[in-house]
């Protein structure tokens, strides 16, 4: 008997160090990071100006970083005109720092190989890419860009204002050759 309760005492203990260990484990408390094209499906524009604040909505989300019903960066902008990737260039939102690069004259002489190339080096850091991309005449509209495929091509994720439809772009890369080059928006975590 005093056996059977030196083990009975001795497994309680044990499982309730084990159940405290895993609940104060960080590493189990982070929330496991949907796939972008989910985060696109549930999230949408608020404005019709406010597709580069939507895309740094999109980020954020798909980091874990702010709620699926966050939207107070689009609130904030509104129909913003005149806004730009500089507007986030440099600013830190929950914890992610942001930095506009390659902001560039487009044209023969534009840099296409290194815009791919830190293109290809964030997506394998586990990292996503906006775009600015031609939507009609004179319009740009942002993307997210999630992965490559096996042919070179990128593959990219937005919502348009009004739409319940999410835009999935399956050639980002030679729409990026087609306007004569372009800018991104990228970050990095400094948590």
């Amino acid at each position: 008997m005093k056996t059977l309760l030196i083990t009975s005492l001795s497994i309680l203990i044990f499982g309730s160090a084990l159940v405290l260990n895993v609940q104060n484990d960080p590493s189990k408390n982070k929330k496991e990071k949907q796939s972008l094209a989910s985060i696109a499906s549930k999230h949408k524009q608020l404005y019709g100006m406010s597709c580069i604040p939507m895309s740094v909505e999109m980020v954020l989300k798909y980091n874990n970083r702010v709620a699926a019903n966050y939207y107070k960066l689009q609130n904030d902008w509104k129909n913003k005109a005149d806004g730009t990737f500089g507007n986030f260039d440099g600013k830190t939102l929950s914890c992610l720092k942001f930095k506009h690069q390659f902001n560039l004259t487009r044209g023969d002489g534009f840099p296409f190989d290194r815009l791919f190339s830190r293109i290809d080096a964030e997506l394998a850091a586990g990292r996503k890419v906006i775009v600015s991309l031609p939507s009609g005449n004179n319009f740009w509209h942002m993307y997210v860009i999630d992965k490559k495929t096996v042919s070179g091509e990128y593959i990219a994720y937005s919502r348009y204002y009004n739409s319940k439809d999410v835009i999935i772009k399956n050639d980002v890369k030679n729409s990026i050759y087609g306007c004569r080059g372009t800018d991104i928006l990228t970050y990095t975590i400094v948590d």
